[in-house]
């Protein structure tokens, strides 16, 4: 039963088939060819597509393993050269006060002494300046 319907389903849908495509619009020849023009004309005024230019596309592997190899090289000159930097810093080591001698302790404190009283009484000198203008 259900075979009988679809094949009179088919042949309805095939014979509305055919006769859509066996009539033609009423004038179709006759603006077939100021349509054709038009369009033709609309082409032709539109945007032009640029052609596309492949370039080394044979050599594309060389191209692709060249690249990779100077990545690789560049990375290790930059590498490189900031080790071979870091080799010319001084390395500052630290020095206990306890491990040095009492003479060169004495020395730099009565060499600095002088500078730090002359830059206490500059200090002092300047305040007492102030408090005098301010007075008056």
């Amino acid at each position: 039963m259900e075979n009988e319907s679809i094949s009179k389903g088919l042949e309805e849908a095939l014979k509305s088939f055919d006769t859509k495509t066996k009539q033609l619009p009423v004038g179709y020849f006759d603006q077939f060819e100021l349509d054709l023009m038009q369009k033709i004309k609309a082409q032709k005024q539109g945007p032009k597509k640029a052609p596309i230019v492949t370039l080394f596309l044979e050599h594309k592997k060389y191209l692709v393993a060249a690249s990779l190899l100077f990545a690789i090289v560049t990375g290790s000159l930059f590498i490189n050269k900031a080790e071979n930097t870091n080799d010319s810093i001084v390395n500052v080591e630290t020095i206990e006060i306890e491990n040095l001698p009492d003479e060169l302790i004495e020395a730099y404190v009565n060499n600095n002494e002088l500078v730090a009283e002359v830059e206490w009484n500059s200090a002092i000198e300047a305040a007492g300046t102030n408090l005098i203008s301010t007075n008056q």
